[in-house]
């Protein structure tokens, strides 16, 4: 029983790890590109 609840712990801390790494590493800033001004004359 204890090692299946303690398997069911270490799953678990394995899955947060794995989605906190995943988030820093997918994090994208994304820019708009700035509108072509006209020339000016």
């Amino acid at each position: 029983m204890l090692v299946i609840v303690g398997a069911m712990a270490l799953l678990a801390l394995y899955a947060n790890v794995r989605g906190w790494r995943r988030d820093k590493i997918e994090s994208v800033i994304v820019s708009p590109a700035g509108s072509p001004s006209p020339a000016a004359p």
